[in-house]
């Protein structure tokens, strides 16, 4: 059993360090582009979302900074 909770951990370690990394390289292209700051525009959990989805950071730096307006 503490094999497993050593898998665990480590699991969770790999899948918050790729967070913070895709979630870095997103906030690198809002500021290239000068699309503002990421932390206005969207939360960890929604971020979060997008990364569990397989969404490139190049695409959801520019999901953000030009989001597609819905008509009624």
């Amino acid at each position: 059993m503490k094999l497993f909770h050593k898998t665990s951990a480590l699991s969770f370690y790999m899948i918050h360090s790729g967070f913070m990394a895709f979630k870095a390289r997103v906030k690198e292209e809002l500021d290239a582009t000068g699309g503002g700051n990421l932390d206005d525009l969207l939360d960890d959990d929604s971020l979060h979302a997008y990364y569990r989805n397989g969404d490139s950071p190049d695409y959801v730096a520019a999901s953000l900074w030009n989001p597609v307006l819905e008509e009624d």
